[in-house]
Formats: structure tokens, sequence, C-alpha cells
């Protein structure tokens, strides 16, 4: 209703013959998920962009984040995909403890980024693929 500017009927049909996309709290889907051995080829998460601070207080923050990657990564098929986006290229602090928290998950994962222009940010902009080693 409010990206039909941006994304025309795209939206219209969230599942189709291979896909289904899911708007919702992604935490008890992804662990009901876990649980029956449901994999994907591919996992798109869009969280808002990942903490930019280091603070005590914003622990819970990266717990919450890396709880989230980490169900992600443990539906992935084999050979699936996960993507996110990750924040402003010049936060290069925020994005190496984003990197930091792939490397502390229950399997163990390869990852790229790619840095793209974002109009509407007004900057470039980080996003990752991560899959399982």
């Amino acid at each position: 209703m409010h990206m039909r500017r941006t994304c025309g009927n795209t939206l219209d049909n969230l599942r189709g013959d291979c896909y289904q996309i899911l708007i919702q709290d992604c935490v008890p889907l992804l662990k009901k998920y876990v649980q029956e051995g449901r994999t994907f080829d591919y996992v798109i998460n869009d969280l808002t962009a990942i903490p930019i601070s280091t603070a005590p207080e914003e622990d819970s923050t990266w717990e919450f984040l890396r709880l989230i990657l980490d169900l992600s990564i443990r539906v992935l098929h084999p050979e699936g995909k996960y993507f996110t986006q990750g924040n402003s290229v010049n936060l290069k602090e925020a994005l190496s403890l984003y990197e930091e928290q792939l490397g502390r998950l229950s399997c163990p994962v390869d990852f790229c980024k790619e840095v793209v222009c974002v109009p509407s940010y007004l900057e470039q902009w980080v996003f990752y693929t991560a899959w399982k080693k």
C-alpha cells in the first residue's frame, strides 16, 4: 500500500510457486524452521542498519542480531545464501564489529560484501552475503 511508487505491484503476491515473502517477527519462525529441519535457498533479512555503538548497553542489540544471524544461517540449504544490509561504508568500526559477529555463529560462515550507492541515503552502503563453509 505504501510502496506503490517504488515497487509497483511486486508485493501484491507474497507467495508464488517457488517463493514466499514473510513479513513478521522472524525469531519464532526461524526457531520453528530449525526444529523442523527446514532449509531454504535464500534468506533475505531487512533488519535495520547494524549497531554503531560498542557501549555495554548495546550488548543486547548485538546478541539479538547474532541470534537472528545464527538462526538464518542454520536454516540455509548447504548451498544457500543469506543477504542483509550493513551500514554506511564510512562506519568502519561498526562494519568490523558486524563481521566479528559472523565469526561467532554456531556454524562457520564465509561472507562477501558489496558497496552500493543508495540514493535515498545519499551515501555508499555496505550489503553482505553470507553462506555456510
